[in-house]
This record gives structure tokens, C-alpha cells and sequence, in this order.
């Protein structure tokens, strides 16, 4: 037998090894890959829904009763357009 032959043989040996070994662990793997997955996804649904709350939530303490102008010439026109805007918020 060659060395090359050895070194061949040596590294199918090894080869064959490792290839066993990954089979084996491969279970374990794929169950934490998945958990990880599902740990992510409900995360991030979880962030999705409080920035909905959030954003609603501040979006509702915006509601102005009074307004304030100081120009002025201001017409009545305008404060009619501003009244509606208002109230159709």
C-alpha cells in the first residue's frame, strides 16, 4: 500500500466519522433550530402588536378641545375649516 492509498483510506476513515456523528446530532439540531424559529416568531409578533397598541394609544391622546391663534386677520372661514378638520378626527 502507497502512502497516497493510506492517506486516502485515512481520510474516508475520517470522513465516515464525522458523517456518523453529524447524523446523529442532527435531531437535537434541527428540534433547537425549530424552537428558536418559533421563539423569533413570537417575538416578533409580540413587538407587532405593542407598537399597534402604542401607536393607536398615542394617536388617541392627540385630541385637542381647544385652539390657540395668534395671527392676526385670521377669517371665519378658516376657523370653520379648521373646526371640521377637527372634528372629523
Amino acid at each position: 500500500m502507497t502512502e497516497n492509498e493510506f492517506d486516502m483510506l485515512w481520510q474516508r476513515a475520517e470522513a465516515e466519522g464525522y458523517g456518523k456523528r453529524l447524523a446523529a446530532e442532527y435531531p437535537l439540531w434541527r428540534q433547537k433550530q425549530r424552537r428558536v424559529v418559533s421563539m423569533v416568531a413570537a417575538l416578533l409578533i409580540v413587538v407587532t402588536v405593542a407598537m399597534s397598541l402604542f401607536t393607536t394609544q398615542l394617536h388617541h391622546s392627540r385630541n385637542y378641545e381647544k385652539v390657540y391663534c395668534n395671527r392676526v386677520g385670521t377669517t371665519d372661514a378658516q376657523w370653520a375649516s379648521l373646526a371640521a378638520e377637527m372634528l372629523l378626527e
